[in-house]
């Protein structure tokens, strides 16, 4: 009878300990893999894509994904106003 009382604490303790893990971890875990920077506007929706090589200015940067498939232009954002430069006309064949 004189150990009844010490369930009542034992289940405080219990409660306690676990309210602090509940909240989860404050530091944001960051992916593995490179994360896609480059977009296109694929059928009326942004499509992440890998970072494309579009050096040089005068044209827009596009890629394609079979040879004779249409043509997207890259963009750095998701923004539709500007699109990435290039020095090539030609699209980039990619791998979706």
């Amino acid at each position: 009878m004189k150990k009844l009382f010490l369930i009542p604490i034992m289940a405080l303790l219990v409660v306690f300990g676990m309210s602090f893990t509940i909240n989860g971890s404050k530091i944001e875990e960051q992916p593995d893999e490179a994360v896609a920077s480059d977009y296109i506007l694929f059928n009326g929706s942004w499509r992440a894509i890998d970072e494309q090589d579009c050096p040089g200015t005068g044209n827009t940067c596009k890629v394609k994904f079979t040879q004779n498939g249409t043509e997207y232009a890259v963009y750095d954002e998701m923004d539709d106003t500007l699109p990435k430069d290039s020095a090539s006309e030609e699209a980039v064949l990619i791998d979706p």
